[in-house]
């Protein structure tokens, strides 16, 4: 499920999945990701696991499915 006439697609990538156009794990603070501390801020940037669509599909259907954000973050964390 992309949204193409948002104003900011694409805000990484022509290739990134924008099913999801704010990440619910944010602030996560794990490097893994690509994010760094920038100024006082967490940066994400560089991040692009969100976006990547099999990663994106999986948030997206946990949380459909009412599961808890820091339980879906565990799966993410296969993908890193």
């Amino acid at each position: 499920m992309q949204r193409l006439n948002c104003e900011r697609f694409p805000c990484h990538s022509k290739e990134q999945d924008c099913a999801l156009c704010f990440c619910p794990f944010y602030p996560c603070r794990d490097k893994r990701t690509g994010g760094k501390e920038q100024g006082g801020t967490w940066c994400c940037e560089s991040c692009q696991i969100i976006h990547r669509p099999d990663v994106a599909d999986m948030v997206l259907d946990a949380l459909m499915k009412g599961e808890a954000v820091g339980t879906v973050w565990k799966k993410l964390e296969a993908h890193l």
